[in-house]
């Protein structure tokens, strides 16, 4: 059946620190999400009341009758959904734990507290979806939190999607800790890291991450990189966040893409900051010319960029690829 919908109403689930939600994007946008399962710590599924209450989302979907959170998502769209309710799309962000402090994280005001906490286990709940047919074999996962490569899970969790099934695997990380288990799933052309620098000078990351780590995360960058062929090399990402008052100039913008280009990276990432966008509802001009400036060194180096969740409500939807890495 044809109707307005998005993959994550349809086969996603997000796991976030206290409860089970929908989907990862409307908490991007607007720090909320559709509940599935509240005050959740890891327990196992009752996987036929996962599949009714999703079931009820998809119902309304198909009514047209979407959800006030949803409406205005640029991920929705009309096609023929397959209504298995497998889980394809899948977003691990249930522990909030980083090396970082960065000033746009929603972390930054209680980041002492939050960085003690916990978190519970997802993997248990992962290999139950799995036994019970509702992970796919096939899909996508986005490994994020908090820094995934300080998560004790982590570990077994790269070791499960890549032996147990064919998922892809997305992870955000600051890179300030080097891991061999995204080295090898980069080798296999199963894992797309992003590494989300924000600056092109140590001065302005440390302002950025309250860290002072930069030639520490470009060390591993150069690591994660070495004698990859350019597809492997292209699933690398480099992100950049303009934040208003600290990265959005010229000269910072420049240092940024003199990196990028002494690192010979091939996948860059834009986005403005959400809090900002948030309060201020309106994109600067400035930094649409610096946007203008990436898009111009990757058409002119044989990049791809693409834009994340702000710059695409914006209307920057139109990626550009030159390596095809399956991807």
């Amino acid at each position: 059946m044809s109707y307005l919908s998005c993959e994550f109403v349809e086969n996603g689930m997000c796991f976030i620190y206290n409860a089970a939600v929908l989907c990862s994007y409307s908490m991007c946008m607007k720090f909320d999400a559709i509940r599935i399962i509240d005050d959740y710590k890891g327990e196992l599924f009752d996987w036929d009341k996962v599949r009714n209450i999703k079931q009820e989302y998809r119902d309304r979907f198909a009514k047209n009758d979407i959800p006030p959170i949803c409406q205005g998502c640029p991920s929705l769209q009309v096609k023929d959904w397959p209504g298995d309710m497998q889980l394809k799309y899948i977003l691990i962000n249930h522990w909030e734990n980083c090396q970082l402090d960065c000033i746009y994280c929603h972390t930054h005001e209680r980041k002492k507290e939050l960085n003690k906490m916990k978190p519970w286990k997802i993997l248990p709940v992962l290999k139950d979806a799995l036994k019970n047919n509702m992970l796919s074999y096939e899909g996508n996962v986005n490994i994020t939190g908090g820094e995934p490569t300080i998560l004790k899970e982590f570990p077994d969790l790269m070791k499960f999607f890549l032996e147990k099934t064919n998922i892809f695997i997305m992870i955000n990380t600051a890179a300030v800790d080097y891991s061999k288990w995204i080295r090898k799933a980069i080798e296999l052309r199963r894992a797309a890291p992003t590494i989300s620098l924000d600056a092109g000078t140590r001065e302005t990351y440390k302002k950025i991450k309250n860290v002072d780590c930069f030639k520490k995360v470009v060390d591993n960058i150069k690591k994660y990189k070495k004698g990859l062929d350019p597809v492997r090399n292209s699933l690398i990402g480099m992100k950049y966040i303009f934040i208003p008052g600290y990265n959005d100039n010229l000269e910072e913008v420049k240092a940024w893409l003199k990196l990028v280009d002494d690192l010979g990276m091939t996948n860059l990432q834009l986005e403005l900051e959400h809090h900002w966008y948030e309060k201020n509802k309106y994109l600067p001009e400035n930094v649409k010319e610096y946007i203008d400036l990436v898009v111009q060194y990757a058409h002119e180096h044989k990049c791809n960029l693409s834009y994340r969740e702000i710059l695409t409500t914006c209307g920057y939807t139109e990626v550009i690829r030159y390596i095809d890495n399956g991807r």
